[in-house]
């Protein structure tokens, strides 16, 4: 009978999981898809403009392709989150993640008058999961790009030191209530509520963000940069060769 309590607890457990893994993706979708769609309306108002066409359309064609792949990656976090061993591992050079993402979210931060900045090149590599560190940085970039103010730039930056990889990720904005910090990778929580509706957040972004970090075995932290919020993700990681 102990063995059969036990058994049946473990498959209450990973029913509750799944359930709630569940929940979590659809929230996920919804959240996920209004960034390459809000890039696709500003490339598309750009092309009607006439000016740069062709280069306006490539976007509109990336942004549609990443769309398709979309569904898949939070798939895969998803899936990863109810069974970790599924959680694919291989090299993954960050510095070049990051140099992809700063240039596709340049399109974004100049709708809002703003830059989106590659302060350092290092080389660094990582073990893990391409997609999913793609859209855990990819949702920090767009958050700092966000609450960045006008004419002032995001910088990103991949570091490596001791066995251990770094992205941070600055604006120069506001920064955020040391009281709130600890909670902002929560959920639904956001510090300035009316802003995040104003501009499509739905609290979800950080959050998506410090779930696929954990995956991967490491940390996510924000703090005050005095001035702007600086947002680390410290990962397993070495200097690239």
């Amino acid at each position: 009978m102990g063995d059969l309590g036990r058994t049946f607890d473990r498959m209450a457990d990973r029913i509750r999981t799944l359930v709630g893994a569940e929940h979590r993706l659809l929230l996920d979708i919804s959240h996920e898809l209004r960034s390459p769609l809000a890039r696709l309306r500003v490339a598309v108002e750009l092309a009607r403009s006439g000016q740069n066409r062709e280069q306006h359309l490539d976007r509109i064609d990336k942004e549609a392709e990443r769309l398709n792949s979309l569904v898949g990656g939070l798939l895969q976090v998803t899936r990863a989150e109810g069974d970790p061993d599924s959680l694919r591992r291989e090299p993954v050079r960050l510095d070049r993640l990051l140099e992809e993402l700063v240039a596709d979210s340049s399109l974004e931060a100049q709708a809002r008058g703003s830059e989106v900045r590659l302060v350092s090149a290092q080389p660094v590599t990582v073990q893990g999961d391409a997609e999913l560190l793609r859209r855990a940085i990819e949702n920090v970039i767009r958050n700092a790009i966000r609450h960045a103010p006008e004419a002032t730039a995001v910088e990103a930056s991949p570091e490596a030191a001791n066995g251990r990889a770094a992205v941070r990720i600055r604006n120069y904005g506001p920064g955020a209530p040391e009281e709130a910090l600890p909670r902002i990778f929560d959920a639904f929580y956001g510090v300035e509520t009316d802003r995040d509706r104003a501009s499509g957040g739905a609290g979800l972004g950080l959050s998506i963000a410090r779930r696929a970090v954990e995956l991967h075995k490491g940390a996510i932290r924000a703090r005050n940069a005095e001035p702007g919020l600086l947002v680390e993700i410290d990962l397993p990681g070495t200097l690239a060769e």
